[in-house]
């Protein structure tokens, strides 16, 4: 379930303090640095938890964010954060290294060691946060990493990204049973990433290659309702050929029209049995799920599931007598 944190119901006084909270609930002790006049402070995130990896979207005009050396508080597990930019500038300073990060560029931060990240004005930025234990990558790796920029023109920084940013954009639309498949594949893309960072591009083949599959099903999940989603456009957003989108889905024994045709009648058939959708004409409810015309969706729906449409809507409305 997606949490969204807007400081902007808050009192401009109270802002910078419930800003710097939510930091040290991630960060452990960190500090945030402010515009001047509270009145200008503004920050919205959006969370959502998928399994042990945490997504969020970031909207804000902090000044700063800093850990300096110590000890971290035993209630924040070590953890690596991926950061996507998406408008802004920030520059990244750890372990020695320094980074300006630009929109399309992914960095690396781990939260363990001594930082600071200065915000060019307004800054938007996609994130993952991955405990170091479920990563399964040493320190001293990762230590070589972080804070350094990881640009679009690389294959595997670029797959990750347009991955992290379908996420992040579709958080209100995943539900529990999708949340809890998309741990893995974030995982293994980070990994493939960090390989490739340091110049390890074999190393990062074996999870791109293990999670393609994963990939390919939440891209369709979250363009379902798109007419003109095709096995063309699938396979261009995976950078791989069609032939090559068919043999991966066949191997799972996956017909592609066959599935996007089943989970888009499932998706109707719960609209028309809900009472939220019950003054929305059958016709529209299959145009919002790709269907093209209201009787080749009803002769597919009864195909399926052995009645209409319009006699499914019927034995699951509930009328007032009933709700007595």
């Amino acid at each position: 379930m997606a949490v969204r944190f807007d400081v902007e119901s808050l009192p401009p006084n109270d802002r910078a303090e419930a800003i710097r909270e939510v930091s040290r609930t991630l960060n452990g002790r960190s500090e945030v640095d402010f515009p001047s006049n509270p009145d200008l402070i503004r920050a919205v995130t959006i969370t959502n938890a998928l399994g042990s990896v945490e997504i969020s979207s970031i909207h804000w005009n902090v000044a700063a964010l800093r850990r300096a050396a110590g000890p971290m508080t035993d209630d924040v597990e070590p953890h690596i954060f991926v950061g996507l930019q998406k408008s802004g500038v920030s520059r990244f300073d750890q372990g020695g290294r320094q980074a300006e990060i630009r929109p399309g560029d992914l960095v690396l931060l781990q939260n363990v060691n001594p930082y600071s990240v200065l915000f060019q004005d307004t800054v938007t930025a996609f994130t993952l946060r991955v405990p170091n234990r479920i990563l399964g990558l040493s320190p001293s790796l990762l230590g070589r990493i972080t804070s350094v920029r990881l640009g679009a023109e690389r294959p595997v920084v670029d797959t990750a990204a347009a991955f992290i940013s379908r996420l992040a954009r579709n958080q209100a639309t995943i539900g529990e049973t999708d949340a809890g498949l998309l741990a893995q594949p974030c995982i293994e893309l980070i990994r493939a990433v960090v390989t490739t960072g340091l110049g390890c591009d074999d190393l990062a083949r074996e999870p791109l290659h293990h999670t393609l599959l994963q990939r390919v099903m939440t891209y369709i999940r979250l363009h379902l309702a798109e007419r003109d989603l095709s096995a063309e456009r699938i396979a261009a957003e995976h950078f791989i050929s069609v032939r090559q989108l068919y043999l991966t889905l066949s191997q799972a024994g996956i017909s592609l029209g066959d599935w996007v045709r089943s989970q888009r009648l499932e998706k109707c058939k719960l609209e028309l049995a809900s009472p939220l959708h019950q003054f929305t004409t059958i016709e529209a409810i299959a145009h919002r799920w790709g269907f093209a015309s209201a009787p080749h969706f009803s002769r597919v729906f009864k195909a399926a599931y052995g009645v209409s449409p319009r006699e499914w809507r019927h034995r699951n409305r509930r009328l007032p007598a009933e709700t007595e």
